[in-house]
């Protein structure tokens, strides 16, 4: 008899979705593809001298320690070195209030897993991170669309749909959200909006979940207070990442969060992997001792400007005029918008796009509706190609936008 896995798997498990933006990751190892998909760190950007030099020296004086179990909660040096990190961002942090994470994604399930029952709601930035809305299916979470503007959150809208919702009898767990050059649009929630959501958060008694991982790659402007530094009332749960700023390939992230919730993630995270890995954060708090760190940030800024700036420019000399895109002050990407009047959905034009061997991320899964409704828009990621890539992949997609202009035109006018 054959096993009948869809009878013996746990509901919660039938929920599981992939990640549309994994599916495209083999694309980036085949040179013939400019892939604007994955929102990979630049490989040129990766400090390969110093982490080997770095790598001698730890192995020669904590050879032991780094290969070694360390404490589920992380090493406490470089929980130190983040508690001072986040002091000079104006956020008070005990060591006892910071747990390392294999990444910060590794932060999202975990905080997810621990405040989420089956059909709880929880708001959500539509377009949003295709890793958190991810992580809060698989928990069975009711996910609550609230749109973004250009400047982020649209508050008013969220303000309206919490009213209406407590009409309802209903109330969220939370609001999932990227201040900082938002993973997929780029944008930016201004001073005035974090403030005004903490009221709402207070107002409504809900969390803010709010993840970090963009915001010292900073292009242009001030860098604005953390919603965490702003927090009066222990509402926020804040996640950051070294994985922009230093290598992904270490996997070290960190949840900041009130003490009586950490006490609750690191059991989680016990039985989850028992602890992250020893020689990647060691690895860290070496480089960490150094003061190497802020140097290499700056230096990948004005890499990244640079590639921000190309795409930008590539798009406006090569995309038809109706095609919109965002304009990022700082991070990874940009989001591009199709007229439905002229181009069918962006999952379609990808297809074509595919054999001009381009690739980007169709927008469909930035979405609560994902499957559903399908998008005209798409994130494209500048952070992994080359600059002379960058121009080229635009220039390909944007004779491919024009060709099908025109055809989309033809079909009109013979249909008319």
């Amino acid at each position: 008899m054959q096993v009948d896995w869809e009878k013996i798997l746990a509901a919660r498990a039938k929920t599981i979705v992939g990640f549309q933006i994994r599916s495209f990751f083999h694309l980036t190892e085949k040179p013939e593809v400019i892939s604007f998909a994955g929102g990979f760190p630049a490989d040129s950007g990766f400090p390969t001298a110093e982490i080997k030099e770095a790598l001698a020296c730890l192995l020669e004086t904590e050879g032991k320690e780094a290969l070694q179990y360390g404490p589920t909660e992380g090493i406490f040096e470089l929980r130190q070195f983040i508690a001072r990190k986040m002091a000079g961002e104006g956020i008070s942090a005990p060591v006892e209030s910071i747990m390392i994470t294999n990444g910060s994604q590794q932060g999202l399930d975990l905080v997810f897993r621990l405040l989420l029952d089956p059909h709880d709601y929880i708001l959500v930035e539509e377009p949003g991170y295709i890793g958190g809305l991810g992580a809060i299916q698989n928990y069975q979470g009711t996910r609550v669309g609230i749109p973004l503007g250009k400047e982020g959150l649209d508050l008013d809208y969220l303000e309206k749909k919490l009213k209406l919702m407590k009409m309802k009898g209903r109330k969220p767990k939370c609001i999932y959200t990227i201040p900082n050059f938002q993973n997929p649009t780029g944008a930016v929630l201004p001073l005035e909006g974090r403030r005004r959501l903490l009221e709402l958060a207070s107002e409504y008694d809900f969390l803010i979940v709010e993840d970090n991982p963009y915001g010292e790659i900073c292009f242009e402007g001030e860098k604005l207070p953390s919603i965490k530094s702003l927090d009066k009332e222990g509402r926020v749960i804040y996640l950051g990442s070294f994985s922009k700023i230093f290598v992904p390939g270490i996997r070290v992230g960190w949840v900041l969060a009130p003490a009586p919730f950490m006490n609750k993630l690191i059991l989680a995270k016990q039985a989850t992997d028992l602890c992250s890995n020893s020689l990647g954060q060691r690895l860290l708090c070496q480089v960490l001792r150094s003061g190497f760190l802020a140097g290499h940030v700056e230096k990948l800024v004005k890499h990244y400007r640079l590639k921000r700036d190309i795409i930008l420019e590539s798009m406006e000399r090569y995309f038809p005029p109706q095609v919109q895109f965002t304009r990022p002050r700082g991070g990874f990407f940009t989001w591009v918008s199709f007229p439905s009047s002229l181009y069918p959905p962006a999952g379609e034009i990808l297809l074509k796009a595919l054999e001009r061997k381009v690739a980007f991320v169709h927008g469909d899964g930035f979405y609560s509706t994902a499957g559903k409704i399908p998008s005209y828009e798409a994130r494209f990621s500048f952070s992994q190609p080359a600059p002379e890539q960058l121009e080229e992949g635009i220039k390909r997609l944007g004779q491919l936008l024009y060709e099908m202009q025109r055809l989309s035109k033809s079909a009109a006018v013979s249909g008319s």
